[in-house]
């Protein structure tokens, strides 16, 4: 069973078909294709309406007269040879300006395809969830070791005039302040390379209320607000 063809593909073969370029097995899918499905059909006829106008503006084939002048100056001996010659590079002339205008014609015609951003997925994730006993979720953060970027999302932070700073708690307890983040949104941090090494599991990740001034400080002045042991996935 041949394999489903993506809406894409049908455009682009609905497009090639109205515009004669398939040949062999190609042409045989799609004019099966058009037999059997009304919209592929309807697609075709809706290309060969698009090119129309294109095409109106071109002769088909040079002038008459081109010929005959062309044959005349290639007269002379051997020039059953050279009528042949002239044939089949008439053919391919032909066939030359017809493939290069069909192919403009898709380039103008067919709209172009959407960006698509490919983005490769960390070796390993480093994920928490930073709350307290009456609130759990206050925060969510997650981790790439291999770029070293924290990303940290406030869900729910309690209103203070203070600014929330972030702190990484490893198995020595001592805190150590990766930054400043968002009371709100998410918070991109690039982590010190000192640091990254701590950001493992069974390590904390904590929330307090500090001054705007000074930061990033050496310890914390007040207790947390949130923290969440690390998990690595």
């Amino acid at each position: 069973m041949p394999e489903p063809i993506i809406p894409e593909e049908r455009d682009a073969l609905a497009a090639e078909l109205a515009l004669g370029l398939l040949e062999g097995e190609e042409r045989a899918l799609a004019m099966r294709l058009r037999l059997s499905d009304p919209d592929f059909a309807a697609t075709v006829d809706a290309w060969g309406k698009r090119f129309e106008p294109l095409c109106a503006g071109f002769e088909e084939q040079p002038s008459p007269a081109l010929w005959p002048a062309i044959e005349h100056r290639l007269g002379g001996p051997g020039e059953r040879d050279s009528h042949r010659a002239l044939r089949r590079w008439r053919i391919g002339a032909i066939a030359s300006g017809a493939l290069a205008a069909s192919l403009a014609a898709v380039l103008v015609l067919r709209p172009a395809p959407a960006p698509v951003e490919i983005v490769r997925a960390p070796d390993r994730t480093v994920i928490a969830q930073l709350g307290s006993g009456d609130a759990p979720g206050l925060l969510a953060a997650s981790y790439d070791p291999a770029g070293g970027v924290l990303r940290i999302r406030a869900v729910r932070l309690p209103d203070s005039k203070l600014a929330p700073e972030l702190w990484v708690i490893p198995a020595d307890g001592v805190p150590r302040s990766l930054g400043l983040v968002a009371a709100d949104g998410v918070t991109r941090v690039v982590v010190d390379a000192p640091h990254r090494a701590l950001l493992s599991d069974g390590a904390t990740l904590a929330i307090t209320f500090e001054p705007h001034d000074g930061a990033p400080h050496k310890a914390p002045s007040s207790a947390p607000i949130a923290a969440g042991k690390i998990s690595t996935i």
